[in-house]
Formats: structure tokens, sequence, C-alpha cells
């Protein structure tokens, strides 16, 4: 596994935290959302940011190795996967589903990828049970927000081909 540049950018599909109209990097623990948990161990004193919406994104390794993002042997780089389940899973009420497009250098893995650069290209129209206070109006905050559609699953995938490479994921 190396990091190496691609020849035309790929498309990937990833989920978020959604709030006020942001887009954050995180994970999902128990039903809850936790914003972008590394940055926390290492720079507690920093607030989370959402994803620019008026720019890229580019990733940074916040571990203490001195290397750029992404690298072969770290976690580090914009995380997508190559394809998107049929039903994806949303284990908490702010969180959404979309597709990136991904450039630069970029570590492949089995089910998905670690990139460079990464922007949101759509999101997914699918409403979340779970999303009591919002009634699945969070998405739709966020696509105005960055200036992207809401689409459903199949239009999604279609949508996101124009913009890149949409690879498959190993069998």
């Amino acid at each position: 596994m190396s990091a190496e540049p691609v020849a035309q950018p790929l498309v990937g599909f990833r989920r978020w935290g959604c709030k006020r109209g942001g887009l954050y990097s995180g994970i999902f623990v128990a039903g809850r959302f936790v914003p972008n948990p590394a940055l926390g161990m290492v720079a507690p004193r920093v607030r989370p940011t959402p994803w620019p919406t008026d720019h890229d994104r580019v990733a940074k390794c916040f571990a203490l190795r001195g290397h750029d993002a992404p690298f072969p042997d770290c976690n580090c780089g914009w995380a997508a996967y190559y394809s998107l389940a049929t039903e994806p899973d949303l284990p908490a009420p702010e969180c959404v589903w979309g597709a990136v497009v991904a450039w630069g250098r970029i570590v492949e893995c089995e089910t998905g990828f670690r990139a460079q650069f990464a922007r949101p290209l759509a999101l997914l129209d699918r409403e979340n049970p779970d999303d009591i206070r919002e009634q699945g109006r969070r998405a739709a905050v966020a696509t105005e927000a960055y200036g992207i559609v809401l689409l459903e699953r199949d239009e999604l995938i279609a949508y996101a081909r124009w913009y890149g490479e949409v690879r498959m994921a190993a069998e």
C-alpha cells in the first residue's frame, strides 16, 4: 500500500455528522456523534470545525510522526468507501451520507480509500428515524450551505460518476 497521486479524481461515499448546516468528520459511538476525536487528543482546546463550504479540504495528520497525509502506515487522510450500501446505516440523529470527490495522494484500501484533498459533491436524501428534533431537515440545510444537491441513492451514485472514477471494492 502506498500513497500515490491519481490520474483522475476518485469518487467515494462517506458519512458525516451534520450540525447547524455544517458537515463534520468524526465517529459514531453508542448512538452519539463525536466530532474528530483524534484532534481532541492532540489539541484538546481546539474546537472541531466543519468541512469548509468555500474551498477544498486538505488532509493533515495529527499524529506526531511528521508525515504528509495520507500515509500508508497511519489512518490519516479523508476517508471514503468505494460503494454506498442500499440502506446505509444511520447510527446517530446527526448522521448523513453523501458523495465526495477526492484527488492528490491516495491510499487505496480494501473497501475504500484515504485522500489528500476532498470536497463534498452531494448528500443522500434519506430520512433518519432517530432525528426527531430536525425531522429530516439536517441534510437539506447542509446542501444549501455547501451549494450541493440532495439526491436519492441511485441518482447520487450516477451524479457522482460525472465528477470522477467510481471504483469497486475488493471482493
